[in-house]
């Protein structure tokens, strides 16, 4: 996997070499095994090349052949399905790189060949005979693509930061962003601050010509078809083979690789079916990465109850495994607040940092994680209840209530538990919006102007449809997957372990997986009084004996980071660090909240506060890179 970045001029005037290498050179980070560029009649188009499969080792980009030329930032998950279509013979492709795949991909299937892709992608492709030019990126977005679209003249990048470095290229800050990012800083969507670029969405393929631009997709969720069986072992065991797959095809790697551990059921599987897979082939899993903090003083065991660290020690033990735990602060909170998030995006993994430089240093390249299991493989019962309401199923909805209020000693949790997740979802948008069980950080004292918001009064509809209730698994299931939180982050991990020389990898957002998830009958969400069962079930005897993600520990530290982080703040600010001003912000009520440090400890009650706190410092930060000298 690697970097591309690439110009059309429509008019077919050249590209400009030197810009070009200027911008290309702000990519090197990405490319361990070099840099190669190509310039043809009104296009250039470059690479950033980091091998980390066997096959990577025979790329050769930008791929030129008879009218066509490709740039891909590709790891292919189903070659040897796509040889077999091809009609490639077996000698033959072990030397054969995902890029030339993708290329006679193209020549048989035309457009409709990113249907047949699976894996992790982002490539861009030149069709001369059609003066085209065809972009496209995988169904989740785990690999990043930004564009540009300035009269006759297209660009796209693996990283915006190549278009900052590029001379000429004209770029303003979008402040109906901004706006919308200080209003729900915590939505995730995955967007750009700069005017006129966009990242292309995950799933999308866009057509680019002189006449302008076709965007279309090759994958959503809604298209998912129903899977059904007659006995249930049929699903555990279709489900069993996705997941083996999904994890399998992932470490045909060359390097080190290492895996997220949280305890939790979806980092937990991968791990254990990494590693066991890992050893039938006379291999071993490197690590583990947890951002729970060592057991210390500070953060023992429980006395009673489970903690997830017992969970990963017990994984740690049965896989001969070693695991990291994390040592963030309230420092590297800061550190992170202060980066800028028109290349960073604004996710808040800033933990992950000491994960990369960790695995670095050991050589890890290759990283997996869990990270979209709760829309895929281990949805819960989100939606459940009121879809058990609207069909009549009342003695089933009487159980599950029963289960997730503790018993019907607790009738209180247990009327809680049925208005909010059986009730509230049933009801129409209105009055959905006032009953929401979701914080509408719209209720808190603003820290923005006002008259920015006025200026941009669709900024506070772009709060993601995923937070909103239906009695329908499967469509709160499709709107999360859609809703922009999962390419976000993955694009804010592809940009910073460049930097380390660390690709990840995200085995249960595989494409097969993802589409027979989405096919189940929602009563297999909740069975046996526990949700989750038929992932359980398909990884079997290789799990340990009370999984589950308890992670208190992980909890009162964020929260003791978060605290660390506030006074440092507070402290900077007492030293006039935030003296200048930004017009996006109401200055006064920005100083006061700087200085509002909770007395003895943040709790959760604070948090809503201190994290549009924190989308005011970045929006600070952010006015004074790019617009403080133009006022």
């Amino acid at each position: 996997m690697s970097a591309i970045l690439g110009c059309v001029h429509f008019d077919g005037s050249p590209v400009d070499p030197q810009g070009f290498h200027a911008a290309l050179s702000v990519l090197d980070h990405y490319g361990n095994h070099g840099s190669s560029s190509a310039f043809f009649a009104g296009c250039a188009f470059g690479h950033q090349r980091l091998d980390i499969t066997s096959a990577a080792a025979f790329e050769s980009q930008p791929l030129e052949e008879v009218e066509l030329v490709l740039v891909a930032d590709a790891i292919l998950d189903n070659r040897e399905a796509l040889c077999d279509q091809l009609g490639i013979e077996r000698r033959f492709r072990a030397a054969l790189p995902d890029s030339r795949l993708i290329l006679l991909a193209y020549r048989r299937w035309g457009r409709d060949c990113v249907r047949r892709l699976l894996g992790d992608y982002a490539f861009a492709l030149w069709d001369a005979s059609e003066c085209s030019l065809l972009c496209a990126r995988d169904h989740i977005g785990a690999r990043p693509l930004y564009c540009i679209s300035q009269g006759d003249r297209f660009y796209f990048a693996s990283d915006q930061r190549a278009f900052k470095a590029w001379p000429g290229l004209s770029l303003a800050i979008d402040e109906s962003s901004v706006a919308a990012f200080l209003i729900a800083p915590g939505d995730c969507h995955d967007f750009s601050f700069f005017r006129d670029a966009y990242p292309l969405a995950p799933g999308g393929v866009l057509r680019v010509n002189r006449h302008g631009l076709t965007l279309d997709t090759h994958w959503s969720p809604e298209e998912a078809t129903s899977v059904r069986y007659a006995r249930r072992e049929g699903y555990v065991e279709h489900f069993r083979e996705l997941l083996m797959r999904a994890v399998d095809d992932r470490l045909d790697v060359t390097a080190k690789v290492g895996t997220h551990l949280s305890g939790g059921l979806d980092s937990s599987g991968v791990t254990v079916l990494a590693s066991q897979l890992l050893k039938e082939q006379g291999r071993r899993l490197d690590s583990s990465y947890s951002w729970s903090p060592p057991v210390s003083s500070r953060y023992p065991l429980p006395g009673a109850g489970r903690d997830e660290r017992e969970v990963i020690e017990r994984i740690g033990q049965q896989e001969a495994l070693e695991c990291h735990f994390g040592s963030t602060s309230g420092a590297d909170f800061l550190s992170y607040l202060e980066r800028d998030i028109a290349v960073d995006g604004t996710v808040d993994v800033f933990e992950e940092f000491d994960v990369m430089r960790v695995a670095e240093k050991r050589g890890v390249r290759v990283m997996l994680s869990g990270w979209g299991g709760d829309e895929s493989a281990t949805f819960g019962i989100r939606g459940y209840p009121g879809y058990l309401l609207t069909h009549g199923r009342w003695w089933k909805l009487l159980t599950l209530t029963r289960e997730a209020a503790g018993g019907l000693r607790r009738p209180r949790n247990m009327a809680r538990f049925f208005w909010q997740q059986a009730v509230v979802p049933c009801l129409p948008n209105s009055l959905f919006a006032r009953y929401s069980p979701f914080f509408d950080p719209r209720r808190l004292p603003p820290l923005y102007r006002e008259m920015l918001i006025d200026r941009f009064p669709e900024a506070a509809a772009r709060r993601g449809p995923a937070w909103r209730l239906y009695p329908d698994p499967n469509r709160i299931q499709c709107l999360l997957l859609r809703h922009g939180h999962l390419g976000s982050r993955m694009s804010t991990w592809a940009h910073w372990s460049a930097e380390h020389g660390l690709i990840y990898r995200y085995p249960l957002t595989d494409r097969r997986l993802l589409d027979f998830t989405l096919g189940l009958p929602p009563e297999l969400l909740w069975e046996q009084e526990q949700p989750r069962r038929l992932y359980r079930d398909a990884i079997g005897q290789r799990l340990p004996p009370g999984l589950g993600k308890n992670d208190s520990a992980n909890e009162r530290k964020r929260m003791a980071i978060r605290d660390e982080c506030w006074r440092l703040l507070s402290s900077a600010s007492e030293r006039q660090a935030f003296r200048m001003p930004c017009e996006w912000l109401n200055m006064a009520a920005f100083q006061k909240r700087l200085l509002t440090v909770p007395d003895g400890g943040m709790n959760d009650r604070d948090v809503p506060g201190f994290v549009m706190l924190c989308s005011a410092v970045q929006v600070w930060h952010l006015w004074q890179r790019y617009m403080s000298s133009s006022r």
